[in-house]
C-alpha cells in the first residue's frame, strides 16, 4: 500500500510539475483552438450545409415539367442541363409564370456494383423513384433496359402506356425528331456530340399510364395530358408557338 501511495503521489507531482500554463494572449488562443477546433469545424460545416439547403429551397423555381431519366450509368450534370434546355424548346409555360422550365430528375440503377456505396446508391435511387411515382411528379420517362429490368422486379408492369396509334408503350430516343438539332453547350468541353447521341439513342421514351391514387386529382390528369403533348412534339420535331428562346 505504501508503495502504491508513493507511486501515485509521484505521478501526480510529475504531472503538475510538467503542466504548461499559457500566459500570453497568443498562447491562450492557440490553446483554446487546440481543444475546440473540432467543434468549430463541425459547426462551420453544419452551417454551410444548412445554408445550402435554405438557399436551394428559397431560390428553387417551380418547373413546368418534371422529366425522369433512368440509367445504369452516371449522366454528367452538364449533359443533363443541355437536355433540359433542349426539351424546354418543345415545352410550354404551364404555370403561367412567364418562364418555361423543365427539371430532369436522374435516377441511377447500377445493379452490378459490389461495394456498400453501390448498394446505398441503388437503394437511394429506388426510394427517390418510388416517391416520384407515388406523387406522379414525372409523366415523361427516358430509360434504359437495365433500369427497367431492375424496376420490373418491383411490379412495373403497366406503368407505361400507349399514347398514340402505334400501340407501342415506348419509342426510341433516336426516333425523336426533336433532338435532330440537339447541341452540347454546358457539356461541350467534355463530350463529343456523336458519342453522346449514340449513347442516348438507345434510351426508350415513354409516358406514364393514368394509374394510381395520385390521378384522383384533376390537376394530375391535366398534367399527364400536357406531357403527352410534349412527347408528341418531341417525336414530330414541331415546336409550340410559345417555344422558349
Amino acid at each position: 500500500m505504501a508503495r502504491e501511495r508513493y507511486l501515485l503521489d509521484e505521478t501526480e507531482d510529475t504531472i503538475h510539475q510538467n503542466q504548461i500554463t499559457p500566459t500570453t494572449g497568443k498562447e491562450k488562443r492557440q490553446n483554446w483552438w487546440f481543444y475546440h477546433k473540432t467543434h468549430v469545424l463541425v459547426g462551420a460545416f453544419a452551417l454551410v450545409f444548412l445554408a445550402t439547403i435554405v438557399w436551394s429551397f428559397v431560390s428553387k423555381e417551380n418547373p413546368d415539367y418534371t422529366v425522369a431519366i433512368m440509367t445504369e450509368y452516371v449522366l454528367p450534370t452538364e449533359l443533363l442541363e443541355d437536355l433540359e434546355d433542349h426539351i424546354e424548346l418543345y415545352a410550354e409555360d404551364r404555370n403561367g409564370d412567364g418562364k418555361v422550365i423543365v427539371s430532369l430528375q436522374s435516377y441511377q440503377f447500377t445493379t452490378d456494383g459490389t461495394s456498400d456505396y453501390d448498394a446505398a446508391l441503388l437503394q437511394s435511387s429506388f426510394v427517390k423513384f418510388a416517391a416520384d411515382a407515388s406523387n406522379a411528379d414525372s409523366m415523361l420517362f427516358f430509360y434504359d433496359d437495365a433500369s427497367y429490368a431492375y424496376l420490373d422486379n418491383n411490379d412495373m408492369d403497366g406503368f407505361f402506356g400507349p399514347v398514340d396509334d402505334s400501340g407501342e408503350e415506348y419509342c426510341l430516343f433516336s426516333d425523336l425528331k426533336g433532338f435532330d438539332d440537339f447541341e452540347l453547350n454546358h457539356y461541350a468541353e467534355n463530350g463529343d456530340l456523336g458519342t453522346v447521341m449514340n449513347v442516348l439513342g438507345n434510351l426508350k421514351v415513354a409516358v406514364r399510364s393514368q394509374d394510381g391514387t395520385a390521378f384522383s386529382k384533376e390537376e394530375k390528369i391535366e398534367y399527364r395530358q400536357d406531357c403527352i403533348e410534349l412527347f408528341e412534339r418531341l417525336k414530330s420535331g414541331e415546336k409550340p408557338e410559345t417555344a422558349a428562346e
